[in-house]
Protein backbone atom coordinates (compact mmCIF):
# COMPACT_ATOMS: atom_id res chain seq x y z
CA UNK A 1 0.00 0.00 0.00
CA UNK A 2 1.05 3.19 -0.82
CA UNK A 3 1.78 5.94 1.53
CA UNK A 4 -0.93 8.98 1.78
CA UNK A 5 0.08 12.69 1.80
CA UNK A 6 0.42 13.65 5.22
CA UNK A 7 -1.87 17.05 4.73
CA UNK A 8 -3.97 18.85 2.42
CA UNK A 9 -2.61 22.32 3.19
CA UNK A 10 0.72 24.00 4.15
CA UNK A 11 0.66 27.69 6.24
CA UNK A 12 3.50 29.50 7.41
CA UNK A 13 4.42 32.54 9.84
CA UNK A 14 5.71 35.61 8.38
CA UNK A 15 8.32 37.28 10.61
CA UNK A 16 10.80 35.36 11.30
CA UNK A 17 10.07 32.42 9.23
CA UNK A 18 9.20 33.38 5.77
CA UNK A 19 10.74 37.08 6.29
CA UNK A 20 14.40 36.79 7.76
CA UNK A 21 14.59 39.16 11.14
CA UNK A 22 18.16 39.97 10.05
CA UNK A 23 17.55 43.06 8.93
CA UNK A 24 16.07 44.72 11.81
CA UNK A 25 19.59 45.05 13.05
CA UNK A 26 20.71 47.69 10.75
CA UNK A 27 17.39 49.45 10.70
CA UNK A 28 18.15 49.63 14.69
CA UNK A 29 21.56 50.94 14.22
CA UNK A 30 19.98 54.31 13.19
CA UNK A 31 18.66 54.70 16.84
CA UNK A 32 21.86 53.98 18.45
CA UNK A 33 24.88 53.42 16.42
CA UNK A 34 26.71 49.93 17.23
CA UNK A 35 24.12 48.67 19.31
CA UNK A 36 21.49 47.68 16.65
CA UNK A 37 21.71 43.90 17.34
CA UNK A 38 20.78 44.69 21.10
CA UNK A 39 17.74 46.84 20.40
CA UNK A 40 16.70 44.60 17.45
CA UNK A 41 16.25 41.72 20.30
CA UNK A 42 14.87 43.70 22.88
CA UNK A 43 12.25 45.50 20.66
CA UNK A 44 11.38 42.07 19.49
CA UNK A 45 11.17 40.62 22.96
CA UNK A 46 8.60 43.11 23.86
CA UNK A 47 6.06 43.17 21.11
CA UNK A 48 5.75 39.53 21.23
CA UNK A 49 5.34 40.39 24.80
CA UNK A 50 2.70 43.00 24.41
CA UNK A 51 1.14 41.01 21.60
CA UNK A 52 0.59 37.96 24.64
CA UNK A 53 -0.37 40.59 27.53
CA UNK A 54 -3.25 41.88 24.93
CA UNK A 55 -4.54 38.65 24.24
CA UNK A 56 -4.70 37.64 27.63
CA UNK A 57 -6.13 41.06 28.85
CA UNK A 58 -8.29 40.68 25.95
CA UNK A 59 -6.88 44.65 24.98
CA UNK A 60 -6.55 44.35 21.11
CA UNK A 61 -4.52 46.77 19.31
CA UNK A 62 -3.65 45.88 15.81
CA UNK A 63 0.36 44.57 15.29
CA UNK A 64 1.53 47.84 13.60
CA UNK A 65 0.54 49.39 17.23
CA UNK A 66 2.29 46.82 18.96
CA UNK A 67 5.04 47.19 17.42
CA UNK A 68 5.93 50.69 17.77
CA UNK A 69 4.32 50.73 21.48
CA UNK A 70 7.52 47.90 22.15
CA UNK A 71 9.65 49.90 20.14
CA UNK A 72 9.00 53.42 22.36
CA UNK A 73 8.89 50.90 25.62
CA UNK A 74 12.78 49.82 23.91
CA UNK A 75 13.94 53.10 24.10
CA UNK A 76 12.68 54.19 27.11
CA UNK A 77 14.27 51.22 29.05
CA UNK A 78 17.72 52.20 27.38
CA UNK A 79 17.50 55.90 28.46
CA UNK A 80 17.89 56.95 24.66
CA UNK A 81 13.52 58.02 24.18
CA UNK A 82 13.84 61.45 23.97
CA UNK A 83 16.81 61.67 21.90
CA UNK A 84 15.33 60.11 18.73
CA UNK A 85 13.49 61.84 15.87
CA UNK A 86 9.58 60.66 15.07
CA UNK A 87 10.73 60.61 12.09
CA UNK A 88 13.42 58.43 12.26
CA UNK A 89 11.28 55.98 14.86
CA UNK A 90 8.77 55.58 12.45
CA UNK A 91 10.69 54.63 9.66
CA UNK A 92 12.87 51.99 11.57
CA UNK A 93 9.25 50.82 12.87
CA UNK A 94 7.99 50.22 9.72
CA UNK A 95 11.00 47.96 8.94
CA UNK A 96 8.83 44.95 9.14
CA UNK A 97 7.22 45.37 5.69
CA UNK A 98 10.68 45.68 4.24
CA UNK A 99 12.29 42.27 5.56
CA UNK A 100 14.56 40.06 3.36
CA UNK A 101 12.68 36.74 2.39
CA UNK A 102 14.48 34.16 4.50
CA UNK A 103 16.85 32.21 2.30
CA UNK A 104 15.38 28.97 0.53
CA UNK A 105 11.58 29.80 1.31
CA UNK A 106 10.41 31.06 -2.05
CA UNK A 107 11.49 27.76 -3.56
CA UNK A 108 9.45 25.50 -0.97
CA UNK A 109 6.37 27.36 -0.92
CA UNK A 110 6.50 26.75 -5.26
CA UNK A 111 6.94 23.43 -4.61
CA UNK A 112 4.38 22.71 -2.15
CA UNK A 113 1.71 24.46 -4.59
CA UNK A 114 3.07 22.85 -7.83
CA UNK A 115 2.25 19.18 -5.43
CA UNK A 116 -1.58 20.56 -5.20
CA UNK A 117 -1.31 21.22 -1.52
CA UNK A 118 -3.57 24.56 -0.50
CA UNK A 119 -0.50 27.03 0.83
CA UNK A 120 -0.86 30.00 2.58
CA UNK A 121 0.57 32.43 5.67
CA UNK A 122 -1.21 33.01 8.95
CA UNK A 123 0.28 35.88 10.61
CA UNK A 124 0.28 38.59 13.66
CA UNK A 125 0.66 40.87 10.66
CA UNK A 126 -1.71 43.10 10.10
CA UNK A 127 -4.08 43.15 6.76
CA UNK A 128 -2.51 46.35 5.68
CA UNK A 129 0.75 45.12 6.26
CA UNK A 130 0.25 41.30 5.04
CA UNK A 131 -0.88 42.98 1.55
CA UNK A 132 2.30 44.75 1.17
CA UNK A 133 4.46 42.05 2.31
CA UNK A 134 2.43 39.76 -0.04
CA UNK A 135 3.51 41.22 -3.24
CA UNK A 136 6.83 39.88 -2.15
CA UNK A 137 5.89 36.75 -1.17
CA UNK A 138 5.84 34.04 -3.57
CA UNK A 139 2.25 32.81 -5.27
CA UNK A 140 -0.04 31.33 -2.26
CA UNK A 141 -3.89 30.57 -1.92
CA UNK A 142 -4.37 32.59 1.33
CA UNK A 143 -3.03 35.37 2.88
CA UNK A 144 -4.68 35.60 6.81
CA UNK A 145 -4.19 38.01 9.44
CA UNK A 146 -4.98 37.59 12.89
CA UNK A 147 -7.10 40.75 12.16
CA UNK A 148 -9.56 38.59 11.97
CA UNK A 149 -9.58 37.01 15.30
CA UNK A 150 -8.25 39.92 17.05
CA UNK A 151 -5.98 37.96 18.96
CA UNK A 152 -2.39 37.17 18.94
CA UNK A 153 -0.12 34.17 18.19
CA UNK A 154 -0.87 31.27 20.01
CA UNK A 155 -4.37 31.86 20.58
CA UNK A 156 -6.27 29.02 19.35
CA UNK A 157 -8.62 31.38 17.16
CA UNK A 158 -5.69 32.24 14.98
CA UNK A 159 -4.67 28.68 13.61
CA UNK A 160 -8.41 28.08 13.28
CA UNK A 161 -8.62 30.97 10.90
CA UNK A 162 -6.29 28.43 8.80
CA UNK A 163 -9.56 25.46 9.31
CA UNK A 164 -11.86 28.24 8.40
CA UNK A 165 -10.22 28.84 5.09
CA UNK A 166 -9.70 25.70 3.72
CA UNK A 167 -12.17 23.40 5.35
CA UNK A 168 -9.74 20.83 6.40
CA UNK A 169 -9.21 19.37 9.95
CA UNK A 170 -6.30 20.64 11.88
CA UNK A 171 -4.75 17.38 11.28
CA UNK A 172 -4.83 17.74 7.68
CA UNK A 173 -2.98 21.07 8.30
CA UNK A 174 0.56 21.11 8.33
CA UNK A 175 2.26 24.52 9.52
CA UNK A 176 6.15 25.86 9.68
CA UNK A 177 7.59 28.54 11.81
CA UNK A 178 11.04 29.40 13.10
CA UNK A 179 9.54 30.60 16.26
CA UNK A 180 9.17 27.89 19.35
CA UNK A 181 6.21 29.39 21.18
CA UNK A 182 4.23 29.50 18.27
CA UNK A 183 5.58 25.97 17.19
CA UNK A 184 3.81 25.01 20.96
CA UNK A 185 0.80 27.24 20.25
CA UNK A 186 0.30 25.41 16.67
CA UNK A 187 0.91 22.30 17.72
CA UNK A 188 -1.60 22.10 20.65
CA UNK A 189 -4.51 23.47 17.85
CA UNK A 190 -3.84 20.17 16.57
CA UNK A 191 -1.78 20.66 13.37
CA UNK A 192 1.08 18.90 12.04
CA UNK A 193 4.39 20.97 12.75
CA UNK A 194 7.82 21.86 11.28
CA UNK A 195 9.71 23.80 13.30
CA UNK A 196 12.72 25.40 11.88
CA UNK A 197 14.52 25.29 14.99
CA UNK A 198 17.09 27.97 15.02
CA UNK A 199 19.46 26.55 16.62
CA UNK A 200 20.51 22.37 17.94
CA UNK A 201 20.26 23.76 21.64
CA UNK A 202 17.01 25.96 21.27
CA UNK A 203 13.49 24.24 22.51
CA UNK A 204 9.58 24.50 23.12
CA UNK A 205 8.38 26.68 26.32
CA UNK A 206 7.43 23.91 29.05
CA UNK A 207 3.93 24.38 28.36
CA UNK A 208 2.61 20.67 27.53
CA UNK A 209 2.53 21.46 23.55
CA UNK A 210 3.76 18.07 21.56
CA UNK A 211 6.80 17.92 20.38
CA UNK A 212 6.87 19.11 16.61
CA UNK A 213 8.72 17.78 13.63
CA UNK A 214 12.44 20.11 13.92
CA UNK A 215 13.55 20.50 10.08
CA UNK A 216 15.21 22.99 7.80
CA UNK A 217 13.99 24.57 4.77
CA UNK A 218 15.33 22.00 2.76
CA UNK A 219 13.27 19.45 4.30
CA UNK A 220 10.26 20.87 4.08
CA UNK A 221 8.95 20.17 0.85
CA UNK A 222 9.63 16.04 1.85
CA UNK A 223 7.81 16.40 4.96
CA UNK A 224 4.56 17.00 3.66
CA UNK A 225 4.26 16.72 -0.21
CA UNK A 226 5.16 13.19 0.34
CA UNK A 227 2.18 11.20 -1.53
CA UNK A 228 1.76 7.55 -3.46
CA UNK A 229 1.79 8.82 -6.91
Amino acid sequence: MTAARPVDAVFFDLFGTLLSLNALDDACDRLLPGRGAEIAARWRARQLEASWLRTAMEQWADFDVVTVDALQATLRELGVAGSVDDDVLREVAAAFVDLPIAAGASDVVEALGATGLVTGVVTNATSRTLGQVSERLPPMDHHLSVDAAKRFKPHPSVYQLAVEATGFGADRIGFVTANGWDAAGAGAFGLRVAWLRPDSNASLPAVGAPEPIVATWPQISAIFARDGR
